[in-house]
């Protein structure tokens, strides 16, 4: 590789990391970080730029286009994250766009260029593509979408035992809970579950790792068959380093409303367990949040039902 495109290759990173930080820089004065704009437009631009500091003799070499975007995404997601503006569990729901889309950039208008004249004015024009969009949706109201999760896991005991482990959930040791893709992202495990008094209006006190705390009140209660519960949380109570502004429970973009177990039997010393949780969303990509969240609220449902289970057969 000649000097002079390694030295083209690396003003095309720092002007795409430089290009996605001003981007960023606006994202944070509009207030829209969970748009469109910014998670699938902003990397098809950014994947475009070094193709615009690149003759067409240095185009030919087109792996290089569409494995640098890559280069950028990743210093840009590293800033990012030191900087605080995005916190681990964002970065990686939003790493798959900007890798694909910084390629399918940098894939595209590669094309363009080498079949276009040497004026560059139309491709410098699509810089400022990201900023229009979110521009306008910083002007259309959200509104708020509910969906509903459904777990479930067979548990080999009687369902009086099953019965008395769901209600109260306590003292959770680290030995009990199962490695899941939540933990790898940061998100805190359960330590406690404790619940008042066995009737509507009970309430269940949880406590996560990180002092996050929040409680479950009682709607209704069937004994040894299940119970369903509101979830309240306070997100002042919850330190503001512990989760992500866009996943904080509770928040602007993001809530888990109420939930509910329900013992399904099969057999005398056989049930299967069924827990719920209804979520709240209010962005402007909830077709792609709501993959998300429900990944994630499986994956921590199936890591309580997992300690249940094993609390259950263990009493055997």
């Amino acid at each position: 590789m000649k000097p002079s495109r390694i030295r083209t290759l690396l003003i095309g990173l720092t002007a795409g990391v430089a290009y996605a930080v001003l981007v960023m820089l606006f994202v944070m004065s509009v207030r829209k970080s969970v748009s469109v704009g910014y998670i699938f437009v902003l990397p098809i631009i950014f994947g475009a730029i070094p193709v615009l500091f690149s003759t067409k003799e240095q185009l030919k070499a087109y792996k290089t286009y569409l494995l640098l975007p890559w280069g950028i995404a990743i210093t840009f997601s590293l800033l990012s994250l030191i900087s605080g503006f995005e916190g681990m569990i964002c970065l990686i729901i939003i790493i798959g766009p900007f890798l694909i889309l910084g390629s399918i950039g940098g894939f595209i208008f590669r094309l363009i260029k080498l079949k276009d004249r040497d004026d560059n004015t139309p491709l410098y024009s699509c810089l400022i593509l990201p900023f229009l969009v979110i521009l306008l949706e910083s002007n259309i109201q959200v509104t708020d979408q509910f969906y509903t999760v459904n777990t479930e896991l067979e548990v080999n005991a009687p369902r009086s035992v099953v019965w008395d482990n769901i209600k109260n959930v306590r003292n959770i040791n680290d030995e009990e809970i199962e490695t899941h893709f939540i933990h790898l992202i940061g998100i805190p495990k359960p330590l406690d579950g404790r619940l008042d008094k066995e009737e509507v209006g009970g309430i269940r006190s949880i406590s996560w790792a990180k002092g996050i705390k929040f409680q479950e009140h009682i709607k209704t209660w069937k004994k040894e068959e299940g119970f369903s519960y509101d979830i309240i949380v306070d997100p002042n109570s919850i330190p503001p380093i512990t989760l992500d502004e866009h996943v904080m429970i509770g928040g602007e973009y993001f809530d888990v409303v109420n939930g509910s177990y329900k013992i399904e039997p099969l057999s005398k010393d056989r049930n299967r367990v069924i827990l719920t949780c209804t979520y709240r969303i209010t962005t402007n990509l909830n077709f792609y949040s709501k993959w998300w969240a429900d990944y994630i609220l499986n994956d921590f449902n199936e890591m309580i039902l997992e300690v249940i289970k094993k609390r259950c057969e263990k009493v055997r």
